[in-house]
């Protein structure tokens, strides 16, 4: 059986939809197929809604609640 040369390589996986931007994502370290080290990346989903909505009305603030 012949073994191959593979070399460590870093990847970033994430985030998985676009409209979660700054989430999450992983930071993934593989050997070939083999994945060694994933290091989590937490982001933040604060968008300020709370203020937003301190100056919208209750029909005008509900758009923004559809991606929190």
């Amino acid at each position: 059986m012949t073994t191959l040369r593979t070399e460590e390589m870093t990847l970033n996986m994430g985030p998985q939809h676009p409209s979660t931007h700054g989430v999450l994502r992983f930071v993934v370290k593989a050997d070939g197929e083999v994945m060694r080290e994933a290091i989590p990346d937490v982001g933040y989903l604060h968008r300020s809604i709370e203020k937003i909505a301190e100056k919208v009305g209750y029909h005008g603030f509900m758009p923004y609640t559809d991606r929190v």
